[in-house]
């Protein structure tokens, strides 16, 4: 125990002291919260769109102030001009298309080259006919009001959804390449092997190396929630004693994925690249690009039920957002300790396979 206790203070010391890992550790917190949050948003605003009128008439003058007046789109006007549309949308100067040339229908264009940000703009321009139509129609006086609560997020704020993307993001990123870097870190500096003759266990190396990168991943996705809530309002419902224990089971998840990283890499930059390999299918099938529920891909699907990120997303959400119990945050958390406790025992093995060491 006390050789752990002090390879883990000269672990953090080393961390600390070093200029190039602080920036490491504080450059991320910062680009993410302010180019992430800020800038990959998935809030479809400002749509350029063309309107294409045939004729004056009144129903199609209203029709077309109450498209200019929302705050959505970004509407320009041309008369009899049908072949306008198809070249603004070629030319991507359009996401849209209205053609209401015929009085007794209305063509909506998008641009399928941008699928996901034309369907929910077109979405939006549906939704202004509907209405449009409904308050210039009789029927509407004997139709029930529709009324629409977003729960959790009453507002649909999306930087509520990208801050508690973003601290499992950081968490697990910064776990695995901690972990995989301080390791190979001792053989591009040829200290690996007298870590090995030390009068310290190899399983008692690999808890000295892996510790450091869970305190800092631990805090540095304090740094995200705590910041995001301070500056975006995101809110935080739960308990922070829950949180700390879901997030302690997290990262210790993944970190034998670093390990293992570590044991197949012989420089940095190797480790590095395995990081990013590996962190590419865990980020993508996390539910933090598309939801979990729209991949029918069977293999896919089955990669999320041991994607750890997956849990995390939910334990983060539920806890941060909708005040999650302790019971309801069981249901994560156990998928994530036998995970973790797989992961530790597959990189315990490769890395005692690699090396030609006792582990245990």
């Amino acid at each position: 125990m006390t050789s752990i206790n002090f390879l883990l203070k000269k672990e953090l010391t080393e961390f600390i002291t070093n200029k190039g890992n602080f920036i490491t550790l504080i450059a991320p917190i910062i680009l993410f919260l302010a180019v992430f949050v800020l800038a990959a948003t998935k809030d479809v605003e400002n749509i350029d769109l063309i309107i294409n009128i045939g004729s004056s008439s009144h129903r199609t003058t209203k029709l077309v102030e109450k498209i200019e007046s929302s705050t959505t789109f970004r509407p320009r006007i041309c008369y009899g001009q049908q072949n306008e549309i198809p070249y603004e949308i070629d030319k991507e100067k359009a996401l849209i298309g209205i053609d209401i040339s015929d009085t007794n229908s209305i063509q909506i264009n998008m641009d399928g080259r941008r699928t996901n940000s034309a369907t929910i703009a077109t979405g939006y321009v549906n939704e202004l006919i509907n209405r449009y139509q409904i308050a210039n129609s009789n029927i509407s006086k004997s139709m029930p009001e529709v009324s629409v609560r977003s729960w959790y997020n009453p507002n649909k704020n999306q930087k509520w959804f990208s801050i508690t993307n973003l601290v499992c993001m950081i968490v697990i990123s910064q776990a695995i390449a901690l972990t995989a870097l301080s390791i190979v870190r001792e053989k591009e500096q040829g200290t690996f092997d007298q870590l090995l003759v030390a009068p310290i266990s190899p399983i008692g190396m690999l808890i000295g190396k892996a510790l450091p990168s869970v305190i800092i991943s631990l805090f540095m996705g304090a740094c995200v929630m705590f910041i995001g809530s301070w500056i975006y309002g995101v809110p935080i419902r739960g308990s922070l004693f829950l949180m700390a224990i879901a997030m302690i089971v997290y990262v210790i998840s993944v970190v034998g994925i670093g390990v293992c990283i570590a044991a197949f890499s012989n420089t940095q930059q190797q480790a590095m690249l395995g990081t990013f390999i590996v962190q590419m299918p865990i980020a993508s099938l996390s539910g933090l690009m598309t939801p979990v529920e729209s991949i029918d891909n069977p293999i896919m699907r089955a990669f999320t039920k041991i994607n750890p990120m997956v849990y995390g997303n939910n334990l983060v959400k539920g806890i941060m957002l909708k005040d999650m119990t302790f019971v309801d945050a069981m249901s994560s958390i156990i998928p994530l300790i036998f995970i973790g406790l797989f992961v530790i025992c597959v990189a315990c093995f490769i890395f005692s396979k690699k090396h030609k060491i006792k582990i245990f």
